[in-house]
């Protein structure tokens, strides 16, 4: 039988914390308003399911098989970033410890602290600087990856951390590259995945 009380004091704790995270951290870091919406929604999912399956409304097959589906599922409309992915993990841990009776309602207040203190610090910008890997169309060959280096670093107007040559096609004289740009020059363009050198 589900407590009611108790279970509106754990959705409060849960809606709070992920507020914080998506609100409080990530848009303001990373001001991606998308993915504020599916962290939300996912992370108020997965706690509604969980309270439901932990009452016993439904059976553990159910659960495992809400877990299966869950591990299956991938943003498949855009890449993603590590950081994102590393946010959208937490909104789905801080679901977890909120819908599970683990005691006493402020235990779940204070995992959920602590996982919003370790994605506040981990991902602060003093700790840990932002890259962007891009996709770049270069059209002409490089002998070596010294000469590739410095080029991309001067049209891209940023340091390069990493360079991995996808294709070269030596008829129509292209490169196609993922770089990895350190956010050392704001004035980098954003769309440089369609870049062309010319």
């Amino acid at each position: 039988m589900i407590d009611l009380g108790d279970l509106a004091l754990r959705l409060a704790i849960d809606v709070t914390a992920v507020s914080a995270l998506v609100f409080g951290l990530f848009h303001p870091r990373h001001k991606r308003m998308d993915l504020v919406v599916v962290y939300s929604l996912f992370n108020v999912g997965v706690f509604l399911a969980l309270s439901v399956i932990v009452a016993g409304e439904l059976s553990m097959g159910v659960g495992f098989g809400l877990f299966a589906v869950l591990s299956i599922v991938r943003l498949r409309s855009e890449p993603f970033s590590n950081r994102e992915l590393a946010y959208f993990f937490v909104a789905l841990v801080i679901g977890l410890v909120c819908a599970l009776d683990i005691g006493h309602p402020a235990y779940a207040g204070v995992l959920a602290g602590v996982a919003l203190l370790a994605a506040w610090a981990i991902d602060h910008p003093r700790v840990s600087r932002p890259t962007r890997r891009l996709e770049v169309m270069l059209e002409r060959t490089f002998g070596d990856e010294e000469t590739l280096r410095e080029h991309l670093r001067q049209r891209l107007r940023a340091p390069v951390l990493d360079v991995v040559v996808r294709e070269i096609d030596y008829v129509r004289e292209t490169t196609r590259v993922e770089v990895r740009l350190g956010s050392a020059d704001e004035r980098s363009p954003d769309a440089a995945t369609a870049l062309a050198d010319r």
